[in-house]
C-alpha cells in the first residue's frame, strides 16, 4: 500500500487520513474478490465487521478462516518478509521472476537455518521443478538479485565467476561432481536501501553485453 498524501488542490480537498481511508476500503474489497476475506461477518452491531479467511482462497460456505501458523513450525508454511521490501519499492522494480526466486531462498533459509548460515543454501534441479516449479530461465534470476545485494553467491573454487566449472572435461574425468550453487539470503536490513537507488546503480555497474544489445536489436 502506498503512502497516503492530502490533495487541498483537487476540485474537493482531499486529506491524507481520507486518501488512507480510501485506500484500506480499495484493499478490503480487493480481498473480499478475492475470495481472502468476508466481509459483512461476525458481529452485526459491529460497523465494518471482517473475517480474513486463509490464503488458499477457498469460497467453502463453511469459510475457512485465517489462522497465523506456528512461527516455529518446521519447515514454515509461512515465509516472513519485512515491510519494506514493500515500502521501499522493492515489490514494484523487481520482476515476477526476480521476486519467485526471492521467495525461494528466503524459504530455503528458514527450513535449512543451521546450512544457511554455514555453508548457503542451494536448489536442485529436482526440488526446482518439482517443489517450486519454477524453469531454469527464472531460477537465473539468482544472477540479478545477487547484483542487487539480495543474497550472496558463496565463491566456489570449483567454478568460473560465470557458473561454468573449471576445466570441465578433466573434471568429470576425474569423477568430479558438479555441486549446485550455494547461496546466502543478505539480511533484512539490505531491504531498507532505496529499491529505484540500489536497482539504478547495479544495473548501471553491470550494462548489457554486446550479444544482448544485438538481440534487442540496439547495434
Amino acid at each position: 500500500m502506498s503512502t497516503a498524501k492530502q490533495n487541498m488542490e483537487a476540485v474537493t480537498p482531499v486529506t491524507a487520513s481520507q486518501n488512507r481511508i480510501r485506500q484500506i476500503k480499495s484493499a478490503i474489497k480487493r480481498l473480499s474478490e478475492e475470495g481472502l476475506a468476508v466481509r459483512n461477518a461476525g458481529d452485526a452491531r459491529s460497523s465494518s465487521p471482517l473475517m480474513l479467511l486463509h490464503e488458499s482462497g477457498t469460497l467453502d460456505p463453511d469459510r475457512n478462516e485465517y489462522y497465523i501458523p506456528e512461527r516455529r513450525e518446521r519447515p514454515p508454511s509461512i515465509l516472513s518478509l519485512p515491510f519494506q521490501f514493500f515500502v521501499r519499492g522493492w515489490v514494484h522494480l523487481l520482476t515476477p521472476s526476480e521476486i519467485r526466486v526471492y521467495l525461494i531462498m528466503r524459504h530455503l533459509a528458514a527450513r535449512f537455518p543451521g546450512a544457511h548460515e554455514a555453508r548457503g543454501v542451494y536448489l536442485t534441479e529436482r526440488d526446482r521443478e518439482w517443489l517450486y516449479d519454477i524453469s531454469r530461465d527464472v531460477y537465473e534470476s539468482h544472477l540479478t538479485l545477487a547484483r542487487f545485494g539480495l543474497i550472496e553467491k558463496v565463491e566456489n573454487p570449483y567454478r568460473h565467476p560465470d557458473g561454468k566449472v573449471v576445466n570441465f572435461g578433466e573434471f568429470l574425468s576425474k569423477g568430479g561432481v558438479v555441486s549446485p550453487h550455494r547461496f546466502k539470503v543478505s539480511p533484512d536490513s539490505a531491504l531498507s536501501v532505496s529499491a529505484f537507488e540500489r536497482i539504478s546503480k547495479a544495473l548501471l555497474n553491470y550494462p548489457p553485453t554486446f550479444s544482448q544489445m544485438v538481440q534487442k536489436g540496439d547495434v
